[in-house]
């Protein structure tokens, strides 16, 4: 039996799509089929019904699937036992992270860590959707929030602090306000995403008193960077991570507005940022040296605020 066959059997059915497993793997769609039909030929059944929008498995995929792909990932691991054995770091990194998370504190670290491992390729996601580890065959991703319980192994880079910020030249002309509520009548930049509107901002004083604002959207965008640079232009006053606007905030290009208070939008009080790869029995040689890496560099406190 073809193991490339089993492999591509086991990626359609994480992904009910036979394109999107085709991309991945750079090949024609029709050489995705053609093993398909191969496996369906040698096992005499029929294993998917395919419409013009999705891949519905069969029982009889569905009960193949359960057994072949702990079969498939041993023998995923046993190739990577080998090519580790070599102790020489190669192969493709494939990983995701946010965009603009990316842009300030990721790629900024790659010629760094690509200069301890020459050998090794890279794959680097960009993306501000979740993506499904497994199904989109990635070797580690990079998330911001919250965890919900998962078979991922977590490490927390660095916890999310936000802070609400203006331009000098926006207070200027507005003035500054002296207290949360007086953010209804000022002009707000929001962060706007499919999963959540970040309109309504809560704070927390000194002395664990909580209050929550329903700010006015004069501007509401899907990119961080974007209402940064809006901010920066002095449109109006936003919410962000010290993650993103760090250094404006030490230069004094954004003022933090609120010092005294602890401040959160759409994000729990102990959203993190956090590198996460999947749970396996062996973790390949590329993983362990990258999640080292980034943690020795988050070590001593994350990017923005060194």
């Amino acid at each position: 039996m073809n193991t490339n066959d089993l492999t591509i059997f086991v990626e359609i059915m994480r992904k009910r799509n036979f394109a999107s497993v085709a991309r991945e793997r750079g090949i024609n769609p029709a050489g995705v089929s053609r093993s398909i039909a191969a496996l369906e030929k040698e096992l005499n059944v029929r294993l998917f019904q395919r419409t013009t929008r999705r891949v519905e498995p069969t029982e009889a995929a569905l009960a193949y699937f359960a057994r072949i792909e702990p079969l498939v990932c041993e023998l995923s691991n046993a190739g990577l036992v080998a090519a580790d054995s070599s102790e020489r770091v190669q192969g493709v990194l494939r990983f995701s992270c946010p965009v603009s998370f990316a842009q300030l504190n990721i790629t900024p670290l790659l010629p760094e860590f690509s200069a301890l491992y020459p050998e090794l390729n890279y794959e680097l996601v960009l993306t501000d959707t979740v993506l499904d580890l497994i199904g989109e065959r990635l070797d580690a991703a990079i998330r911001i929030g919250t965890l919900s319980d998962s078979n991922l192994i977590a490490h927390k880079l660095a916890p999310m602090v936000a802070r609400v910020c203006a331009a000098p030249a926006y207070l200027e002309k507005h003035g500054r306000p002296k207290k949360p509520e007086d953010l209804i009548n000022h002009k707000c930049l929001l962060l706007e995403l499919p999963t959540f509107s970040r309109n309504v901002w809560k704070f927390t004083d000194k002395n664990g008193r909580k209050k929550e604002i329903a700010v006015g959207g004069f501007l509401r965008t899907s990119n961080a960077m974007a209402l940064k640079q809006c901010a920066l232009a002095g449109m109006g006053i936003t919410l962000q991570g010290r993650w993103l606007i760090g250094r404006e905030l030490r230069d004094g290009n954004l003022i933090d507005l609120f010092p005294g208070y602890e401040t959160t939008a759409a994000l729990a009080p102990n959203a993190a940022a956090w590198l996460l790869y999947p749970s396996r029995d062996y973790v390949p040689q590329k993983v362990r040296v990258f999640v080292d890496f980034l943690k020795e560099k988050f070590k001593g406190g994350a990017p923005w605020d060194v």
